[in-house]
């Protein structure tokens, strides 16, 4: 990641299960891996205006912050010599999707130069995310050749809810509505990874396959009836779907100039316009699993990055490397009345240092956005305030990672594993 993530033509530790399986093969001992990621985000929303009814409304600007750190990365790796070539075998787990989100924001909004307002209080509560366990083999086909396959088991889970509540007129309104949805999804894949090296120049290539995941949703809405002023409930009963899940395609450079300095650049291709949902029986059939739409309005996405790495202390008993890089990242977010897309942008940092049989590392990722959005506001219309808005969002994150990375001796595991499958 220090390298702002342009690891496909590298892809010399055990986390080449995520980026490019054949690097696998690159393995000569047995190793375990561990790594802890956590983030520091902040999101500014400014300059919303609506319109209802012809009343301009003015939204005051609000912003949210929030941290959080989780185990991102674990795994265990085994090569053998077979004719000659090395082959790995790995057993990995990995948290691909962190769905952990919090916002709690309060703001007014008022209409006609002030005529009317409303004070306005929102909170979001997202908990969960999508983990991939991997089986992987990398297998060194000649010595310029690798190739490697890993099969990925996707299983997630999240929990959803929003609540909001509002002052109009000085009227305190302690409830105004509350949204709660609960979701599961699991499916399975395959990576296929390839590597050609020479002294000077590194090329790999990865295909992710499309796959059919299955996803389960509830819905549970409380609101204030508009007529009768009574809470309402409507509680959906367990929704199963189907999503189709594109294909990625991954090729990268890694050039070697000389014997302390690696320059690598990453392209990785998604057709996210392909992901749909279908299944459910309902008018969302056929409609992008993103913004929901048949007609979609999600694009392809290409994210492109670079990155380098100097070696900058070389001894027999230790190294030291500087690593910095760049990425554009094109995401699967587009909002749907501006057509605004979120495209994010940012450098890396990072160092470690390997002695002997140890190897730690940090990186940090620095992450940055800014789009003209449109805003939904719940609460509204009421007394003319606008229900829609539109505004500025900028987000800013920084993304911390800490890995660690223990060899074993390989007659020490070779000789255990002979004694579980085989005996004495």
């Amino acid at each position: 990641m220090a390298m702002g993530g342009a690891f496909t033509a590298i892809a010399d530790d055990a986390t080449a299960v995520s980026y490019n399986p054949a690097g696998l093969a690159q393995l000569i001992r047995p190793e375990v891996s561990v790594v802890t990621q956590g983030y520091s985000r902040g999101m500014d929303f400014t300059g919303f205006t609506g319109g209802n009814s012809g009343a301009a409304t003015a939204f005051e600007d609000t912003s949210n912050s929030e941290r959080a750190v989780s185990p991102g990365f674990a795994s265990f790796s085994v090569p053998w010599k077979l004719n000659g070539r090395n082959i790995v075998f790995l057993l990995s787990y990995q948290k691909a999707f962190d769905f952990a989100y919090n916002s709690d924001v309060d703001y007014l909004a008022s209409s006609n130069g002030g005529a009317t307002s409303q004070a306005i209080s929102q909170q979001v509560h997202q908990t969960g995310g999508v983990n991939v366990f991997s089986v992987a083999l990398g297998a060194e086909v000649s010595h310029r050749m690798l190739l490697g396959v890993a099969v990925n088991s996707w299983q997630g889970r999240s929990t959803f809810s929003s609540f909001s509540q509002r002052t109009t007129s000085g009227v305190n309104l302690l409830f105004d509505s509350e949204l709660s949805q609960e979701s599961t999804f699991h499916g399975l894949n395959a990576t296929l990874g390839l590597i050609w090296r020479s002294q000077w120049l590194n090329i790999g290539m990865t295909y992710r396959t499309p796959f059919r995941a299955s996803y389960v949703f509830t819905n549970d809405y409380k609101y204030v009836d508009s007529v009768t002023g009574l809470i309402k409930q409507e509680t959906g009963l367990a929704t199963a779907a189907e999503i189709k899940w594109p294909e990625t395609w991954t090729g990268g450079f890694g050039l070697h100039l000389g014997s302390r300095v690696l320059v690598t650049t990453d392209w990785s291709f998604t057709p996210w316009s392909h992901a749909r949902l279908t299944g459910t029986g309902t008018s969302l059939d056929g409609s992008n699993w993103f913004d929901l739409e048949r007609v979609s309005v999600t694009p392809k996405a290409t994210t492109k990055r670079l990155g380098v790495e100097w070696l900058a202390w070389v001894s027999p008993r230790s190294v030291i490397p500087l690593r910095a890089g760049l990425f554009r990242e094109p995401q699967p977010i587009v909002d749907t009345l501006t057509g605004a897309q979120r495209v994010t942008e940012g450098w890396t940092l990072g160092t470690g240092i390997k002695l002997k049989d140890l190897t730690l590392d940090v990186g940090l990722k620095a992450t940055h956005e800014h789009r003209f959005i449109s805003r939904f506001n719940t609460d509204a219309p009421i007394g003319g305030v606008a229900s829609i808005a539109y505004g500025f969002e900028r987000l800013r994150e920084y993304r911390y990672y800490a890995s660690c990375i223990y060899q074993f001796d390989t007659d020490s595991v070779h000789r255990a594993i002979t004694w579980i499958f085989d005996g004495e």
